[in-house]
């Protein structure tokens, strides 16, 4: 039995938080206002509300297998081959998610602050660091998350108040520019992806009982959502929309606006300290994931001999695009549609064959105690 440890409301909301706030700082809101343009902010909140559905999926489903996580639950609905097949395909998308994970950080930093140094050397230093908090264990990367997100949050608030002075409100005109259902329809599918509900799931137990795994989520997506509507609303309202669509890092592209008179320039070197707390933390949390799904599933009493493996083959497939705009398309047009199938598709599907059986079982015991 694999001890992960248990931490408290707070914990649990900075984990889940930060690992949803973590593509705010890639292109994400770049696509956004590329897709929806000047009505980009109604798509982000379409997105919320999407994301709030597809975890309550998850908390239907762990409802009714409060005793496991999902990777036990999966093979009690499904049986042993179907079920570990399913946890093979939970464990492959937190894999391939990781992989992609280091190698846009990794392009971001080089970006924005590590010009002159080689991506490789700054790809491993994220891989090593996602290994060490891994060995240290979920408790600790909780716990290290509830002391980070006062700082995180104090860098988005003062880079969201700094901004306002370079608001133009025109730039949200005309307000009707895209049929609202042509951006729901086009759009969605590249950012609804909610990696969240199914980490919430695997580490099911951490979070102390059913009722704070369902308050956690829900207030953590919520808070994020309206972060990530904010963000894109500034975004058009201080680069405009053919600026703000640009897919070169609209997070420090925004901080590279704040300046304080003459003599504090080049604030966004200050804000690439919570960039920075945000990716580490991402890294470590999605290789926990991984590691731990299959350290489930082959029913080992302990995940870290996987880490060097999973953290190996994580780094080997980051390497193999040959350059930024190719991560990006593998991402966009590949990833965020086949990774619906393990974050949507199969937790309904569990949760329909959990309500399935559940009636049969009833109506197993009704006809029995008619019999009788």
């Amino acid at each position: 039995m694999i001890r992960e440890g248990k931490f408290g409301f707070a914990e649990g909301v900075s984990l889940l938080l930060i690992s949803n706030l973590a593509t705010i700082y890639l292109v994400e809101p770049s696509v956004a206002v590329e897709l929806g343009k000047n009505m980009a902010w109604l798509m982000a909140l379409f997105t919320m509300v999407v994301m709030l559905l597809e975890y309550w999926i998850i908390i239907s489903l762990m409802k009714r297998h409060q005793d496991t996580t999902i990777i036990e639950a999966s093979e009690q609905l499904l049986g042993p081959y179907l079920g570990i097949l399913c946890n093979l395909l939970f464990a492959l998308y937190f894999i391939v998610e990781e992989a992609i994970l280091i190698r846009r950080y990794g392009e971001a930093l080089l970006t924005a602050a590590l010009p002159t140094t080689p991506i490789s050397v700054i790809m491993v230093t994220l891989t090593l660091a996602a290994i060490i908090s891994c060995y240290y264990g979920l408790e600790t990367i909780a716990r290290v998350s509830r002391i980070s997100i006062t700082f995180i949050f104090g860098g988005i608030f003062i880079l969201f108040m700094a901004v306002i002075s370079y608001v133009d409100v025109t730039n949200l005109y005309p307000l009707w520019s895209v049929n609202p259902l042509k951006i729901i329809a086009e759009g969605q599918y590249k950012l609804i992806i909610l990696s969240e509900g199914l980490l919430a799931a695997v580490i099911f137990h951490s979070f102390g009982n059913w009722h704070n795994f369902r308050s956690v989520g829900l207030l953590a997506i919520s808070v994020s959502g309206i972060i990530r509507t904010t963000l894109i609303i500034l975004l058009i309202l201080a680069l405009g929309v053919e600026l703000a669509s640009e897919k070169v890092l609209p997070f420090f592209n925004l901080s590279r606006l704040v300046s304080f008179g003459r003599f504090f320039q080049r604030a966004e070197s200050v804000f690439l300290l919570t960039w920075a707390m945000v990716g580490f933390l991402k890294l470590s949390i999605t290789l926990y994931a991984s590691t731990v799904i299959l350290a489930r599933t082959f029913r080992l009493q302990d995940y870290r001999p996987l880490l060097w493996a999973v953290s190996l083959l994580c780094f080997s497939i980051s390497i193999i695009p040959p350059d930024v705009e190719t991560i990006g398309t593998l991402n966009l047009n590949y990833f965020t549609v086949w990774g619906l199938i393990p974050t949507i598709v199969l937790p309904f599907l569990l949760l329909v064959v959990s309500l399935v059986r559940k009636r049969e079982r009833k109506q197993k015991h009704t006809s029995e105690a008619g019999n009788q």
